[in-house]
């Protein structure tokens, strides 16, 4: 009986021993994720590190931007995981302690508890233009496989980065980006719409995730957004853009100079006029889902709703005969000795105009690119200014800034006049509106316009480095080719509208 007793016992003490083994396995975490990943300054103060750097942890990928006059091959990274260890080929890693050769391809392994392992593999991302220098900030735009940016209506996702150049922040980002604009679309050098996966207060701004890279094709002397967008600032025109001079680098390929602004949008922070507040285009693109045309005996106009989101035809029909209601008190054998002032703000119309009077910019004309807002129980008021390509005698001389364009007047005459002039025209035959023009002119001319000028030298000193690369990339697209000849013809330009202003607004 002994011999088949100990087998029993025997046969007991292998089964004990195996369930422990696997109640063992089972209480093992299979858990094995990275969490963060960066560079602090403190590490790597020999790697000159101006500031830490924060890495994108994806599910196999470690992004990264590192400038490129940062020694890379002697990096400490700090991190966060979960996992028993984290290794680089056979050499445990430690957060905080262990360097690395980011010059060559690093795969960061971490091993689970229960032996299982996942694979982070490294990509820098850099660019030859970083240690250039342009003397403002340059945003580096890396697309998913270094996919082309050809679609308007698609967006390709991708990462950004901003060298804040030590005066702004520096930011890397998730994002998305496509193409945008109607004509600017078909020139070779294209404007792109970014939208972050979270919004950031990109150049100090307010917080977003869209933004817009204006790309400045049609006037090389880089200046055309200097002078309307801080004009109106001067004015305090509320909801204007501000205009970041930026360089741009694309997957690798240098892109050259573009103003980084905001995206055209109702919201916190931007076009501020509520979620029910009123945003109209007037543009005869008529892109837009919800259109309509007014019809009236002096001028129609196509109108198309870009704020609220109309969710019927109920909204639709409201926003619309509002609107309308305005226009014929406009268009009224009765105007302007009627109402119409109980439903249109006067000033914001006056600041408005100024800008568009200045700068000659005749899209107006057309009509396009034309915006009013209205905030919920407000008045209609001009604005935002938008898209000055067709100014500064464009229209024309096919080309910006020529002396003898500095006294053109911005509406055309007789069978010329487009849709937004008769329109225009017509609110300038208020006698109080043309007061109110020539108040405002005067105390801009006297307070203001100084500090205009001297803005434009300014932006004109941030573009130089980039100056003659651009014109090597685009060509020179009506500059001389030549950045302080170029400021000198715009100072020209200006001083003498500043007189053709005094003379035109003395004349009505």
């Amino acid at each position: 009986m002994k011999p088949k007793i100990t087998f029993i016992i025997l046969l007991t003490a292998l089964f004990s021993f195996s369930c422990n083994d696997n109640d063992k396995n089972l209480s093992l975490s299979s858990e094995k994720d990275l969490l963060s990943f960066s560079f602090s300054k403190e590490l790597n103060s020999g790697a000159h590190i101006k500031q830490g750097i924060e890495a994108r942890v994806s599910t196999d990928e470690i992004i990264v931007f590192i400038p490129e006059n940062v020694d890379k091959t002697h990096l400490i990274a700090s991190f966060e995981f979960k996992g028993s260890s984290i290794w680089v080929h056979s050499t445990k890693q430690e957060s905080g302690v262990t360097a690395n050769d980011f010059t060559q391809p690093i795969t960061y392994v971490i091993r689970a508890e229960d032996g299982s392992t996942k694979e982070y593999h490294v990509k820098v991302l850099t660019s030859p233009d970083a240690a250039t220098g342009y003397g403002i900030p340059h945003v580096f735009i890396y697309t998913n496989g270094k996919a082309p940016i050809n679609s308007k209506e698609d967006y390709i996702n991708g990462y950004m980065v901003i060298d804040g150049n030590g005066t702004f922040e520096d930011y890397q980002g998730v994002m998305k980006i496509r193409g945008r604009g109607n004509t600017s679309w078909h020139f070779p050098k294209k404007p792109y719409k970014i939208k972050l996966d979270e919004g950031a207060p990109l150049f100090g701004l307010y917080a977003h995730r869209k933004w817009i890279l204006l790309a400045n094709w049609r006037i090389g002397n880089l200046l055309g957004n200097a002078i309307p967008y801080k004009m109106a600032h001067l004015l305090g025109m509320p909801f204007t853009n501000h205009m970041i001079p930026v360089v741009v680098t694309i997957n690798g390929k240098f892109m050259g100079f573009y103003d980084f602004t905001e995206q055209k949008e109702v919201g916190t922070g931007r076009i501020d006029i509520g979620e029910d507040g009123v945003l109209l285009e007037l543009d005869y693109e008529m892109d837009e889902d919800w259109q309509f045309w007014t019809s009236s005996k002096l001028f129609s106009l196509p109108v198309m709703i870009q704020n609220p989101e109309v969710e019927d035809s109920a909204e639709f029909n409201q926003i619309k005969n509002k609107f309308k209601h305005l226009l014929r008190l406009i268009d009224s054998t009765t105007f302007p000795n009627n109402n119409y002032l109980d439903y249109f703000d006067d000033v914001a119309f006056v600041n408005y105009m100024l800008v568009y009077l200045f700068t000659d910019n005749e899209e107006i004309n057309h009509l396009k690119s034309t915006y009013i807002n209205k905030k919920p129980g407000g008045k209609y008021r001009m604005g935002i200014i938008w898209d000055f390509d067709s100014g500064y005698g464009f229209v024309g001389n096919r080309t910006h800034f020529k002396i003898n364009t500095a006294t053109t007047p911005l509406f055309w005459p007789g069978k010329e006049a487009g849709l937004g002039t008769v329109f225009f025209e017509r609110l300038m035959e208020d006698p109080h509106l043309i007061t109110l023009l020539k108040e405002k002119w005067k105390w801009f001319k006297t307070d203001k316009y100084r500090k205009l000028r001297d803005y434009v030298i300014q932006y004109a000193g941030q573009t130089k480095k980039v100056f003659n690369r651009e014109h090597l990339i685009w060509g020179k697209r009506g500059s001389s080719g030549d950045w302080q000849k170029d400021l000198q013809e715009v100072l020209l330009w200006m001083d003498v509208r500043v007189k053709y202003m005094d003379s035109y607004l003395a004349g009505l």
